[in-house]
């Protein structure tokens, strides 16, 4: 018999009851609507912000001069717009060492870092190497900061500080430049779009640096791309940029200079609007909406075709095969049974080879459901819907979120003599590599003994810098 894998699951998080009915065009016009609006939101929200420290129309002006050049990049051109970004973040950190530690990092040790180390082929960047660039900027803060503190004649500490600020901005360089031409070569960059992020990177860092609102206009415009592209990795949600763009020009070309209370309410609204969008997007994005539409599909079809199956107000469709004998079975039962499940293209995920004892209460609620509408001798095909399956979470590799399950189950009678088998408890770093009439787990089950599968591998990433 196969290895089965079975789950408590006294609260079904993520899975709401009720039969699998929605529109897939009106869901994602809906994720459309949402994006749109949140991308107005983010403009007003973001450029609020700007308005209130650039005052004056010139100073607005030159913030959306700034702001239109870096908007205005072809979506499509990745390289530059990563030379882009990291230019800008240096110019990100300087502006908070300087508010927060009053250092003035240097743009030119900071760009010959970087270029020297991206062009240095001979190192490469791991977490070690990623560590120890960590410690020495740590090491660098703290001594700028006791330097501050000191009671040093003024031009001695003037020309220490200048040194460990040059020092620290290398340090950043240095790690970025590894950082770049670690990326090239996971993203296998050609000799072309080297040059085209390198050229990014230096139409940003070579700016005037001393016109403020300039650089704060190309720093608006690059963080809403990166949210841009993690909206569209992460969730499949596109924002609009033309949307964000003329809501932000909109309120920088306003006269009226904002107030800190306007600016927090809009904020907070923006807020929370981005965590209900990003839930919506979640449980009707691409990839669930893709599931729920085969599984909608197959459940229309099999209706259609078959009227002997039945939808119940749960939503679990199902077909009785045989009626069996005697009453039907109660919750607190352990039942042998023998199934098979497949995915609604008909392929099999996981089946007994032999008859498996468990009670009700320790299966998915659409196999609970269906147990309990049978008796001994009972067999039945029951279709799942995602919603009392396995939800968002889909298990395992064989599973995936928001699918539809079908199952067909053939109950031989109470078994008082086998214990029913136990809910599994998943250990620490073991991945789900199957799962059938249970939910979401890794260790399995038999009646006669539990086994576990540890994760045998991970995936090495390179290591993100700690701000």
């Amino acid at each position: 018999m196969k290895k089965i894998f079975l789950a408590f699951i006294a609260v079904a998080s993520c899975m709401t009851a009720g039969a699998q009915d929605f529109d897939i065009a009106a869901i994602t016009q809906a994720n459309k609507n949402k994006a749109d609006s949140l991308s107005t939101m983010m403009g007003k929200a973001m450029a609020t912000q700007a308005a209130m420290n650039h005052t004056t129309a010139q100073a607005r002006q030159l913030f959306l001069k700034g702001f239109n050049d870096v908007i205005s990049i072809d979506n499509q051109d990745e390289a530059f717009k990563e030379g882009n970004s990291i230019a800008t973040e240096f110019y990100k950190t300087a502006e908070s060492m300087k508010q927060r530690n009053g250092i003035e990092m240097s743009r030119k040790a900071f760009a010959q870092a970087l270029l020297e180390n991206f062009n240095d082929t001979t190192r490469t960047i791991n977490n070690q190497v990623a560590q120890q660039i960590n410690a020495e900027a740590k090491r660098f803060i703290d001594e700028l900061t006791a330097l501050h503190k000191d009671s040093t004649a003024a031009a001695t500490k003037a020309s220490l500080i200048a040194l460990k600020s040059d020092s620290l901005s290398s340090n950043m360089g240095q790690f970025y430049g590894l950082q770049m031409r670690f990326l090239c070569k996971q993203k296998k960059r050609d000799a072309a779009q080297i040059a085209r992020l390198l050229e990014g990177f230096n139409s940003a860092i070579n700016i005037d640096d001393s016109n403020k609102a300039l650089i704060d206009g190309r720093t608006l415009a690059t963080e809403f791309m990166n949210m841009e592209q993690g909206y569209k990795k992460q969730l499949g949600l596109t924002l609009n940029k033309d949307l964000f763009t003329a809501a932000a020009t909109t309120v920088l070309n306003d006269t009226k200079t904002p107030t800190l209370e306007e600016y927090q309410v809009l904020n907070e609204r923006t807020s929370a609007y981005a965590k209900e969008t990003q839930a919506f997007v979640k449980e009707n994005g691409p990839e669930a909406l893709a599931q729920k539409g085969l599984g909608k599909k197959y459940i229309e079809n099999i209706m259609e075709k078959d009227s002997a199956y039945v939808q119940a107000p749960s939503g679990l469709v199902y077909k009785i095969l045989n009626n069996g004998n005697g009453k039907k079975f109660a919750a607190t039962d352990k039942i042998k049974v023998m199934y098979k499940g497949t995915h609604v293209d008909g392929t099999t995920f996981d089946e007994s080879k032999q008859p498996v004892s468990f009670s009700p209460s320790q299966v998915v609620p659409g196999f609970r459901e269906a147990l309990l509408m049978m008796s001994p001798g009972a067999k039945m095909i029951a279709v799942m819907p995602h919603n009392l399956a396995y939800g968002a979470r889909g298990a395992g590799k064989n599973i995936k979120p928001y699918e539809t399950l079908v199952f067909e189950i053939e109950t031989i009678g109470i078994d008082d003599a086998t214990p029913a088998a136990k809910p599994a408890q998943p250990a620490k770093n073991e991945t789900a590599t199957k799962a059938t009439a249970g939910n979401k787990t890794t260790k399995t089950t038999t009646p006669a003994k539990k086994t576990s599968k540890k994760a045998t591998g991970k995936s090495k990433k390179t290591a993100k810098r700690k701000k």
